[in-house]
């Protein structure tokens, strides 16, 4: 995968880094687009997962071929590799990991997370750690809602211009969108936060991918209470 470089949204993820105050609370976050063209080291990988999906399906001759697939791939979590066995007969979140499009799918979202955090490995994952969100809306006012609190308009401006840039870069409407369910109190990318919030954007038209992802820190700001 490749880091696509973008002005308007290189100067959001700065913003987010640096960290936005909402009331008492300092959120920070990142937002970065990564191409699907998979780098040669990436590809060992994706056959490698999904090797291995194939052996948890017991082998089954109607798994279908990775590279029969013109979709993308995600997984589970990596700090809960207690997972059990994938059952061919069973869909998961995202759908039949027979279909070799699932596995894509999962092994995509998987290599993004990696990319975009790259002191960790998430290749254990499974696709029950994932939720295929069905509204656009939804996810925006998810969003939205972490970066204001009540009337509290000052970050309008901001969360409008994420959206209106990642629209252009991305085409938000053509967009699959799914959730990373982590688990707070076992998630290493948890640790310390009161709440995260992890997005996937998958454009599988042009073969972009993109986080947004939003949380707080636990930082004071000022003397207030958080409520």
């Amino acid at each position: 995968m490749k880091y696509l470089e973008c002005p308007p949204i290189s100067e959001l993820d700065l913003r987010l880094h640096s960290g936005i105050i909402v009331g008492d609370y300092k959120v920070n976050g990142r937002v970065e687009i990564y191409s699907c063209k998979l780098a040669p080291s990436e590809k060992r990988l994706a056959n490698s997962l999904d090797k291995q999906l194939a052996v948890e399906l017991g082998g089954s001759h109607s798994v279908g071929s990775l590279e029969d697939s013109p979709l993308g791939g995600s997984f589970g979590n990596p700090f809960h590799p207690g997972h059990s066995s994938l059952s061919p007969a069973s869909a998961s979140p995202l759908g039949s990991v027979n279909d070799s499009a699932t596995r894509k799918l999962l092994i995509n979202l998987i290599l993004t997370l990696n990319n975009t955090f790259s002191d960790y490995d998430f290749r254990d994952l499974k696709p029950e750690d994932f939720i295929r969100e069905g509204s656009l809306d939804l996810v925006q006012n998810s969003i939205n809602s972490k970066l204001s609190r009540g009337e509290d308009s000052s970050n309008v401006e901001f969360y409008q211009r994420l959206w209106s840039s990642l629209d252009d870069e991305m085409s938000l409407k053509e967009c699959e969108i799914y959730s990373y369910v982590n688990d707070m109190d076992d998630d290493a990318l948890s640790v310390g936060k009161i709440w995260s919030v992890n997005y996937f954007l998958y454009n599988k038209k042009t073969q972009e991918a993109c986080i947004p992802r939003v949380l707080d820190q636990n930082t004071w700001h000022g003397t207030g209470r958080f409520g």
